[in-house]
């Protein structure tokens, strides 16, 4: 049982603890009707400082400081806390003054009971926002277990523009020749080392806090979720999903045999999807009207950070910045399968299909790629009918004009800074 003086003396400790960092860009709507804000994303992300970026938000607002409070569930003092605990918190803040609450919840599956919790305060007239693990409080979990009251906002590591302002660095349309050259030095880091924050923050030792963010989010969010005994197996198949441009469940079956492991294809379906729910994979599908046919192609695998990249040896620039812009357009809310496809062809391939645009990545155009780039981009714009058509290269930029179709060419740090 947690005694009410210890539920004040951490409600007052996380009050009185000072806010600072890089300001997240991402868009935040607080829901008007009684429904749940969950943020999910992977581990390390940044979804216990989006928190705090909106219990500051709500103070400059003018919520009083009585009605609002934070509580991360996984807190040593909170250890063995139950649903009983949890209506003792809320008699413990009614008596500091707060009614009609905002509650923050951190780490809110350390508790059973939880969502009846959280349907408790809902129905009560209470603002609730969850967050926690992605091992045991997933999207499709957040809406099975509150019934449906619930939104999601999902984080990702930094955008660029938020890299940057980690690093000082202030984004002006006129720059410097000594500006842009840093400017680009930063943009081949990011390109090279990813978004974590602490890895921003960190750039001594970026290896180690990589190594540690994979370990935590194997260990943590697959192999005590789902009791994953192979973990060696696990760890392969990562290695074969960074390196692979695309891939099948037959081909990563017939690989890891190749490599002398054996292990069953429903293992190993299971497998992709643990890595799947963790947010560490995403899996990008074809477009294609044939789901017999989409399997035969498969899915173009992408992690959810560069730096996952580079700590599993990918060092190829082409696959790198193919990757960054992955996960760009998930951060712009692209959905794999909904708006976001790859788009193959008889003798050719776009790298995607983002709504009404269709983008090929390239590191650079030279007269080896440069016709095989632009074709597919218009022989995809003439089966489809898209008409937006973009090259995304590390340092390019010209308009192209091939068979009637415009055709963009943008280098990299405009299309992520726009």
């Amino acid at each position: 049982m947690i005694e009410r003086e210890t539920w004040a003396e951490v409600i007052l400790d996380y009050r009185s603890l000072p806010f600072d960092g890089v300001e997240r860009e991402i868009d935040v709507r607080i829901p008007n009707t009684q429904m749940a804000l969950a943020i999910i994303g992977p581990r390390r992300a940044g979804k216990t400082y989006l928190m705090r970026q909106i219990i500051e938000k709500l103070r400059s607002e003018g919520v009083p400081e009585e009605k609002v409070a934070y509580v991360n569930l996984e807190d040593p003092r909170l250890v063995g806390a139950s649903l009983e605990d949890l209506m003792t918190l809320l008699e413990v803040l009614r008596e500091m003054g707060g009614e009609k609450l905002h509650l923050f919840l951190d780490e809110v599956q350390a508790v059973d009971g939880w969502e009846r919790f959280v349907r408790y305060l809902l129905d009560t007239g209470h603002r609730v926002f969850v967050s926690g693990s992605s091992s045991k409080l997933l999207s499709k979990e957040i809406a099975t277990q509150l019934r449906g009251r619930s939104v999601s906002v999902r984080v990702f590591p930094f955008s660029f523009g938020e890299f940057l302002k980690a690093r000082g660095f202030a984004v002006k349309r006129y720059l410097s020749s000594a500006e842009k050259a840093e400017l680009r030095s930063l943009l081949r880091e990011y390109l090279e080392w990813g978004g974590y924050p602490e890895v921003v923050l960190n750039p001594h030792m970026r290896i180690e806090v990589l190594r540690g963010i994979l370990d935590l989010a194997i260990y943590r969010d697959i192999v005590e979720r789902w009791g994953v005994r192979n973990v060696s197996a696990l760890r392969l198949l990562l290695k074969i999903l960074a390196r692979s441009s695309h891939l099948t469940l037959t081909k990563a079956y017939s690989t890891m045999k190749s490599l002398g492991v054996s292990i069953g294809k429903g293992t190993l379906a299971d497998y992709l999807e643990y890595l799947s729910d963790a947010f560490i994979l995403h899996r990008l599908p074809p477009y294609v009207k044939s789901y017999k046919k989409a399997e035969l192609l498969g899915f173009k695998p992408y992690l959810v950070d560069n730096g996952l990249l580079r700590i599993t040896g990918v060092k190829d620039r082409g696959r790198l910045l193919e990757n960054l812009v992955m996960v760009e357009l998930l951060r712009r809310g692209f959905e794999p399968g909904e708006d976001l496809f790859y788009v193959p062809g008889d003798d050719w391939e776009v790298d995607f299909l983002a709504g009404d645009e269709l983008i090929q990545v390239s590191y650079e155009l030279h007269p080896l790629n440069r016709e095989r780039e632009l074709k597919a981009l218009v022989s995809a714009s003439e089966r489809i009918g898209a008409e937006r058509l973009t090259v995304i290269t590390f340092a390019d930029r010209e308009r192209v004009e091939l068979r009637g179709k415009k055709i963009d060419v943008v280098p990299l740090q405009d299309w992520l800074l726009r």
